[in-house]
């Protein structure tokens, strides 16, 4: 019976002196880590953690959080990452809501309804003893809780078979394998690293793991000092890369073969610097959910005749575009995305109503509208609750905030519907800017890039567009922003 365990396990009585893990000075050969996933696996059941528990795992970009991982996998229980930074309370009532048996937190926290012990104690009381680890397709794997752009937490419930599935797709895609050294400076408590961690054991490569980008001069160097062939990364990360350390991460083309970037949008001009440095690495920018990991993949150079899209569907993933009444629509036509997959979630945890409604006879829906075109290629116009009714016509927000942020001077933006006593609705924009920014400017930016309706009507300076961790802006906290520096001008 195949799971993610079992083929980590394999590699590792394979492959028992290849390197699996490094961070910092220390690294960890794949013989050892499985020594230290089945000893620590053995503590855990000391500790009253068994065969369909749940377990939060709170920390950073340590040795000691992977091996948790798949500890609490080779128990049989369910792993939920949660991010170090998250403060107390929410620690609480996510291990009250997960009805958590235990909690590994490197930080001391009060009032939580479960046991808690930190990653280090639980590493220097493991011990020798090891267990028979459980692997069974159809047991829950991971429980996700995502926030959303609401601010409303869903635990996303993945099982083994969901997990593994999702590497699969995405190794086959990127092209990963056993000899491949991959920098990855992205929490393991997200999606997108934890599927990071998924992938290397199916590939059996060699993971290095860093505390974050910072100020990119420490994850390009280690780049460079590695002679990484993979590198996992955010497009902020990417920003960051560049403007603080100009080219210098095109010194590693001879032997950069492969980049994962995913969850926001990439800046055109990043884009643009990125496939001129690296010209023959294959960058590979994943579209997907925590509900559905990398439901798609656009390949910055063998997609650039597709400007502006999120790629084709991963290997055996269906994408699907269906009207409000859950029907399957033509190539070209504009409706909500639908997914389909091995990767695709099982349901919300203790939500039923809301599981409902996430799916339709089709699929999963991912509340994105968008079209297929003929070619099989997706383009996403905004995320459905996001809309604005402009008068009866239907405005994405994504399309105008990325015009925006070509204006000289504006970092960022956000818009969203305002109230307007003629149309409805009409477009509220919010812009980060470095400079005052007239409504006029804006005007005249627009005026010859979109249609009439899409041009904002109220223009706002703000010190911020609030975003969820993984940068999608979370609008319904936009709208009630305070301005700053200028008046609202309409």
């Amino acid at each position: 019976m195949e799971t993610l365990l079992h083929h980590l396990l394999t590699i590792a009585r394979n492959h028992p002196d290849r390197i699996a893990l490094r961070c910092g000075a220390e690294s960890v050969r794949y013989g050892e880590f499985r020594a230290r996933i089945l000893t620590t696996a053995a503590h855990l059941r000391t500790l009253g953690l068994g065969e369909g528990d749940r377990a939060l795992i709170c920390g950073g970009n340590t040795l000691a959080i992977p091996v948790l991982y798949f500890a609490v996998h080779a128990l049989g229980a369910v792993a939920a990452p949660v991010s170090p930074d998250t403060p107390e309370s929410v620690l609480s009532a996510l291990a009250s809501d997960s009805e958590a048996r235990l909690a590994v937190v490197e930080k001391p926290v009060t009032g939580m309804p479960c046991p808690v012990v930190s990653p280090a104690t639980v590493a220097a009381t493991a011990g020798e003893n090891e267990i028979e680890p459980l692997c069974r397709p159809d047991a829950i794997a991971d429980l996700l809780y995502t926030t959303g752009t609401t601010g409303r937490k869903k635990g996303v419930v993945l099982t083994q078979a969901n997990v593994l599935a999702a590497a699969r797709n995405i190794t086959e895609f990127v092209g990963n394998g056993p000899d491949d050294v991959e920098v990855v400076p992205l929490p393991l408590s997200h999606s997108f690293g934890l599927g990071r961690l998924r992938c290397m054991a199916v590939a059996g490569n060699t993971l290095v793991l860093e505390p974050g980008v910072g100020t990119g001069a420490t994850v390009v160097r280690r780049i460079l000092d590695t002679r990484a062939t993979g590198l996992a990364m955010v497009p902020a990360g990417f920003d960051i890369v560049r403007r603080m350390t100009g080219d210098v991460l095109g010194q590693a083309r001879e032997h950069l073969r492969y980049i994962e970037i995913g969850s926001a949008p990439m800046k055109a001009e990043t884009r643009q610097w990125l496939t001129e440095l690296l010209p023959q690495t294959r960058i590979c920018h994943h579209y997907g959910l925590t509900e559905a990991s990398r439901a798609a993949f656009a390949e910055y150079h063998s997609d650039a005749h597709k400007p502006g899209t999120a790629g084709r569907p991963a290997p055996n993933v269906e994408i699907l575009v269906c009207d409000e009444m859950g029907r399957r629509l033509p190539a070209g036509e504009t409706g909500e995305v639908v997914v389909r997959g091995g990767m695709v979630m099982q349901e919300y945890w203790k939500q039923p109503e809301l599981t409902a409604m996430a799916f339709c006879s089709e699929g999963l829906k991912t509340g994105d509208i968008g079209y297929v075109d003929a070619d099989g290629y997706l383009f996403l116009l905004g995320r459905r609750n996001d809309l604005i009714n402009v008068g009866g016509r239907k405005v994405a927000p994504d399309e105008i905030e990325d015009l925006l942020r070509q204006l000289d001077g504006v970092r960022d933006a956000g818009c969203v519907g305002e109230p307007d006593e003629l149309l409805g609705e009409c477009v509220k924009a919010y812009l980060v800017a470095d400079r005052e920014i007239r409504r006029s400017e804006v005007v005249t930016f627009l005026r010859t890039r979109v249609e009439e309706c899409k041009i904002p009507q109220v223009v706002e300076r703000i010190a911020s567009i609030p975003r969820t961790n993984s940068g999608k802006i979370q609008r319904q906290m936009l709208r009630g922003a305070k301005e700053v520096a200028w008046t609202s001008e309409r």
